[in-house]
């Protein structure tokens, strides 16, 4: 089963407020979750929950420096979470159709909630592509465009900085010290022969990496 996936990366390790935004993201816009799995030294605790904001998960969290990830089920979103380098994972399974094309809005409030290094948000059928990235790969990072990404200053400027603005085939917004950019409309337009050419030129319009 293919997915689109939010991955993200924070400047500093999250914090419990920051564990909380993402949760109450979670908690209102995906089914609710089955189980949770709280990443201890030589196990992984599992735990059967209702609520992504389950107090009992939270408080075994914040005591251990690992990982939390949630089970919504089959076809049902789930979630990974690291405290150490505050990376973090919000998988979306496809599941009827657009019911779960709300991955902007979350895209976009990860962004204005949390200080973020970098986030990607993947197109559906993504695989289309990763042989024109092993060819011109830009970043380690960013291989090439997703049909979501933020880059903050430093990214936004390796990756090309105000030159970016001048492709006209994505649209983009300056958040914070950063880009905000999309490419198409939706993680599904990739699945069309207009999608992936949309994909193909807006990455060729892309201005030169700067290196340092």
């Amino acid at each position: 089963m293919e997915e689109n996936c939010i991955f993200f990366d924070t400047h500093g390790e999250l914090t419990h407020g920051d564990i909380l935004s993402i949760l109450t993201l979670c908690e209102d816009h995906f089914p609710g979750p089955t189980h949770a799995y709280i990443t201890q030294f030589k196990k992984v605790l599992e735990i059967p929950v209702t609520s992504y904001l389950d107090k009992s998960v939270l408080k075994k969290f914040n005591r251990n420096k690992y990982g939390i990830e949630y089970s919504a089920g089959y076809e049902n979103p789930g979630i990974r979470i690291t405290k150490t380098d505050g990376r973090g994972l919000i998988s979306i399974p496809l599941k009827k159709g657009d019911e779960y094309h709300m991955t902007k809005n979350i895209a976009l409030q990860l962004v204005n909630r949390l200080e973020l290094k970098s986030l990607g948000v993947s197109p559906v059928n993504f695989v289309l592509f990763k042989r024109k990235y092993k060819e011109n790969r830009r970043t380690t990072d960013f291989p090439g465009l997703y049909w979501l990404q933020y880059y903050d200053a430093e990214e936004f400027k390796k990756q090309g900085g105000n030159a970016i603005l001048d492709n006209p085939y994505i649209n983009a917004q300056l958040i914070k010290d950063g880009i905000f950019i999309e490419v198409g409309h939706s993680p599904y337009d990739f699945q069309t022969p207009e999608g992936e050419v949309l994909m193909i030129n807006a990455n060729a319009a892309m201005p030169p990496i700067v290196r340092n």
